[in-house]
């Protein structure tokens, strides 16, 4: 663990990083096929949450993993990812904190936001350490807010941000805490070991046919035939809805058109340098000297900023903030290397000079067509299958059984069984192709019972299922078990010989011979050893390793070993703790690091309670048909 340790905490950042860089909403607003939810997907206490203000969150959450990784991350990627989930829990945490704080009277003035921004280093000018508009420009324009739109959202980061440093202030864990589980994690102790086998324990008894039937009475649990279950399911997965089907030409273009200027117009992009200047004559200044030559990297110098922090790259208009900024950037006379005329903007005079530039580009029908087609796939197979779900609910609803209802709804009921609650059969061969969760349910519901459609696991369909038959536990007749008996008995009876052994090296040692000496009898020496909390082999199973580590000094303990039928006499003679292995400064690392795991705990119990409080509630269905049609 030490070693884990040591590479979490070249990972530790500050405890809590306030979001400031909230990226640009992408807009999804094409209507679902179908929606069964009544009201708000997600509802937290009274707050709810419409569909697109989930996706919203879940297209900024997507984007900002593309931006972090700077590797392409798909709508299809996100959602394999588990990004859906992540947003519903984030909206949640987000919402009880802010109602809580609202109910707690808490609020965040407008002082306090200002305070923030003249004095967090993200708006400073890293030459004048003072806050620098430009800055706050850059951020506002990257993410296509207003002022008081970015005031809003940081008003609300800061509240949740106080709210929960009440609750985790950070700071180290207490030093004999942080102690103890140091030294737990660097401890070694030197063992001697015994490993006593069948060879040392005599020969094996005979068992008479008396014996093997008395033992299966005895044992009757042991050969007891598991309840079994007859079972009629229907399964329907997206996937069957979609053999066998060509995707009209017609649907494709409407598709096509519908999304073309959201998706597939690819408007310019270019990539600007840009700088503000407090007086116009200096933005004329600065432009002249553009024109002659003079690189965009000593105006920003001037301004004491880097390239990097005045470049915006492969922006679209859409991405400036300042309608009159993007007027001039993308002014289209302007081409690689021009600069445009200085122009009054927000923040002051802006100087743009265009370094790049992509035209526009549209992506023909053709050019999608195989997207187009996965996509109106998704969508119909999808309502196809609620179709189908639809027509067994009414099927049943006016009498019908559930093999009846499939038939009326055109698909296949499947007959399962007789199996126990594994899936496996009375001859112990595995059911093939039956998800678990239909097993599951099948062992939940009484004989005759039926469920309503549940969604698969994998969350790619839904079944039924309607309980046929029950056969409660049996005991086997012991003709059919007779070699099973033997070889339990056997295998107990060796148990028994190795533990007898086990019991008289310990009564030796407890009597005064060593380990050594109480071993000799059986043509055996102990080996010694040092080990550490890590040890796992066939000798050296987790729980003797943990009876070990637990044991005083000098003390004897005993127990089966990693592999096999074989037992282990351990001694423990002597105790240490290898302090050399902590580096210099890691204690104190290794005090925050579990500083940081207490203040972690302390945050999700706070919020789970909250969740609790406030109660959170999901329509699993809108939200899956939420992610699973794209248009």
């Amino acid at each position: 663990m030490l070693q884990q340790v040591r590479s979490a905490l070249k990972g530790v950042v500050a405890w809590f990083v306030i979001v400031l860089l909230v990226l640009a909403f992408a807009l999804w607003g094409v209507p679902e096929l179908r929606n069964f939810a009544q009201g708000s997907p997600l509802r937290v206490g009274k707050v709810g949450f419409s569909n697109q203000a989930i996706l919203n969150e879940f297209n900024r959450q997507m984007t900002a993993r593309r931006n972090e990784t700077g590797e392409a991350f798909t709508r299809e990627d996100a959602i394999a990812a588990g990004l859906p989930d992540a947003v519903i829990s984030t909206l949640a945490a987000r919402s009880v904190l802010e109602q809580e704080a609202g109910k707690l009277g808490l609020v965040m003035p407008r002082s306090v936001v200002r305070d923030y921004l003249h004095t967090n280093e993200r708006f400073q000018n890293p030459a004048t350490g003072r806050f620098d508009q430009f800055a706050l420009e850059s951020i506002l324009s990257a993410n296509g807010f207003t002022p008081s739109q970015f005031e809003e959202v940081l008003k609300r980061d800061l509240l949740r941000t106080e709210l929960i440093q009440s609750v985790a202030a950070g700071g180290l864990a207490p030093r004999p805490m942080a102690e103890a589980i140091l030294l737990r994690e660097v401890e070694q102790r030197r063992i001697a070991y015994l490993t006593v086998t069948q060879d040392m324990a005599g020969a094996p008894e005979k068992p008479t046919p008396e014996a093997l039937r008395a033992y299966y009475e005895e044992n009757a649990a042991a050969f007891t035939a598991p309840e079994y279950r007859s079972f009629t399911a229907v399964i329907l997965r997206e996937a069957d809805f979609r053999e066998g089907r060509e995707a009209p030409e017609e649907d494709l273009r409407r598709l096509y058109e519908a999304n073309k200027s959201r998706l597939y117009d690819i408007p310019e992009k270019r990539t600007i340098y840009q700088a503000t200047f407090d007086s116009e004559a200096e933005a004329q200044a600065a432009a002249s000297a553009l024109r002659q030559g003079r690189p965009f990297e000593e105006i920003a110098a001037q301004r004491g900023l880097s390239l990097e922090a005045t470049t915006f790259e492969d922006i679209e208009r859409g991405d400036l903030l300042d309608p009159k900024v993007a007027e001039a950037a993308f002014d289209p006379a302007l081409g690689p290397g021009d600069v445009a005329d200085p122009v009054q903007g927000f923040f002051g005079w802006s100087v743009v000079q265009v370094a790049d530039v992509t035209a526009p580009e549209t992506k023909t029908f053709e050019d999608v067509r195989e997207e187009l087609e996965s996509q109106y796939f998704a969508q119909d197979s999808r309502r196809r299958m609620f179709e189908a779900i639809e027509a067994i609910e009414m099927a049943r609803d006016t009498g019908a059984n559930l093999v009846q209802a499939a038939e009326n709804a055109g698909v296949a009921a499947r007959r399962v069984g007789p199996v126990d609650s594994s899936g496996r059969t009375p001859d112990g061969e595995a059911v093939a192709d039956l998800p678990a969760k239909v097993l599951q349910e099948a062992f939940r519901l009484e004989e005759a019972d039926e469920s309503t459609a549940i969604e698969l696991e994998d969350k790619d369909g839904y079944f039924f299922v309607h309980v046929d038959d029950v056969t409660p536990p049996a005991l086997r007749p012991y003709e059919s078990v007779a070699e099973a008996v033997e070889a339990r008995w056997r295998r107990e009876e060796a148990q028994a010989r190795i533990e007898a052994v086990v019991a008289e090296i310990r009564q030796a040692v407890a009597d005064g011979a060593s380990l050594e000496e109480a071993a000799a009898p059986y043509n055996r020496a102990p080996i010694v050893e040092v080990i550490d909390r890590s040890v796992r082999n066939e000798t050296f199973s987790p729980a003797l390793v943990e009876d070990i580590f637990f044991a005083d000094l000098g003390a004897l303990v005993s127990g089966p070993a990693g592999y096999g039928q074989a037992h282990v006499i351990a001694e423990v003679r002597e105790i240490d703790f290898a302090r050399n292995r902590v580096g210099p400064g890691e204690e104190i690392g290794f005090r925050q690091f579990i500083g940081y795991q207490l203040d972690q705990e302390l945050l999700d119990a706070y919020i789970a309670s909250l969740r609790e409080d406030y109660g959170v509630r999901t329509d699993p269905n809108a939200i899956a048909n939420l992610f699973s049609d794209a248009y």
